[in-house]
């Protein structure tokens, strides 16, 4: 499928993709692990627990260096030997979980930047993203490397094994996950209990509809004219300053947090070590210990029923001024994502300082 209809068909329905939405069938056996209850809120307010990926493995083929699954890309070593693999999330919007099952990976580079080694057992990897990880197989066997889509619709399989034609067991694609009201921007609200909830009758969740538009503020215990986040999104007095609140934004987060170093989705209960992006840290403290001259706060934005990404609330084509750095200026920015949708960011061409992770900042 071309790309350019790819995103026409986002554009016209952003769940096109999705074949792993809940089902009454579901409901019935159990396997989409929810309540009735908790199927009736995400109803209520037109959100889709499933929505993780906007483009799945229902249309994409996940390539290793360009190899599909069943061609099975190898890589050879010697058993004891150290091999430095680099990891690079080349995917033009896909976040993948990576393992190898049965071989630990050390972590000495992250993005470019040497890193104090720290051994996982898998991690995920989001757009753009790299990671050089070293290995030690001491085996006269094969591994499988394991790359899962985040939405679990399917995986890239390559090898690493000491001979060509060996292969290793490829695990099954684990359960989907279902988000909750925390990943949706929404703080502490579990989407099991709602009990973050407080004040607010179920039955009055029909107005959380995140396509309306405002019908100003509701009073604490209503839902209606709500968008989807739980409060209403239209009005610019709950917006932050300088955000324009137009049809390119059709929710606010209400409680936006750190969550550096929290396991990923789909990866809070495996019987493994998980990285979290607090456990990088810099091998080289930066050298620039300059206190910031300014501190600047930048808004990630948009409408997911109409595909439309900005800051704070601007499009690209609507950027008119530039958001302008001085040459040699040291500026800390407060990057909040408000969309309910998972979002990397980064600088083409600049490496940042990382100060909200662990105990002292990693160059990004």
């Amino acid at each position: 499928m071309h790309p350019h209809e790819i995103l026409e068909k986002l554009k016209k329905s952003p769940g096109y993709f999705n074949r792993q939405r809940t089902t009454l069938a579901g409901l019935i056996n159990g396997s989409d692990r929810m309540s009735l209850e908790e199927r009736r809120m995400w109803g209520e307010m037109r959100m889709d627990p499933r929505d993780i990926l906007d483009v799945s493995g229902s249309t994409y083929t996940y390539l290793i260096n360009g190899h599909g699954p069943q061609e099975n890309w190898t890589g050879l070593f010697s058993p004891g030997e150290r091999v430095r693999l680099r990891i690079i999330n080349a995917s033009a919007m896909s976040i993948f979980n990576v393992r190898i099952p049965g071989l630990p990976m050390t972590v000495v580079q992250a993005d470019g930047e040497n890193v104090r080694p720290v051994e996982t057992d898998e991690f995920q990897i989001s757009v753009a993203e790299t990671y050089d990880v070293i290995v030690r197989p001491t085996e006269d066997r094969a591994y499988t490397i394991v790359s899962e889509a985040i939405d679990r619709s399917g995986m890239g399989r390559a090898t690493l094994a000491p001979r060509l034609g060996m292969t290793a067991e490829v695990p099954p694609l684990r359960e989907v996950p279902n988000l909750t009201m925390r990943d949706m921007g929404m703080g502490g609200m579990d989407h099991g209990s709602m009990g973050g909830m407080s004040g607010m009758d179920h039955g009055t969740m029909a107005g959380m509809d995140h396509g309306a538009p405002a019908q100003g503020a509701a009073p604490a215990g209503e839902m209606g004219g709500m968008s989807m986040s739980g409060m209403n999104m239209r009005d610019p007095e709950n917006a932050p300053p300088d955000m324009a609140v137009g049809v390119g934004v059709d929710a606010i987060a209400m409680a936006p947090a750190n969550r550096l170093g929290e396991r990923p989705i789909g990866l809070t209960n495996v019987d493994h070590r998980v990285l979290v992006y607090t456990d990088l840290v810099s091998l080289q403290p930066n050298k620039d210990q300059r206190p910031p001259s300014r501190t600047m706060e930048i808004h990630l934005t948009g409408n997911m029923e109409r595909f439309m990404w900005g800051f704070d609330g601007r499009k690209f084509s609507e950027l008119v001024e530039p958001i302008r750095f001085e040459r040699n200026e040291r500026v800390r920015v407060t990057l909040v994502n408000d969309t309910m949708m998972a979002h990397p960011i980064h600088l083409h061409g600049h490496f940042f300082e990382l100060v909200t992770g662990g105990p002292r900042g990693i160059s990004r």
